[in-house]
């Protein structure tokens, strides 16, 4: 095997390994839903559930968020 066919070989695998990365990425956050919450003072609350997940209640808190 040549250099430059090596070297090909080598790109062509980067390549499909970083596009199998990005495709189970994907489909991982394809699979999220994210519920936005805002209170009548601006405070928001997040949740990140799995499509199947069922949310019946939320329990919040009076307490500042702490922000990095």
């Amino acid at each position: 095997m040549t250099e430059m066919t090596s070297s090909f070989m080598a790109i062509l695998f980067g390549a499909a390994v970083f596009l199998v990365i990005v495709a189970v990425g994907w489909r991982s956050v394809q699979n999220r839903r994210i519920l936005r919450m805002r209170d009548a003072n601006g405070g928001e609350t997040v949740i990140v559930a799995n499509e199947d997940d069922k949310i019946t209640s939320v329990a919040t808190t009076s307490g500042e968020a702490i922000r990095s």
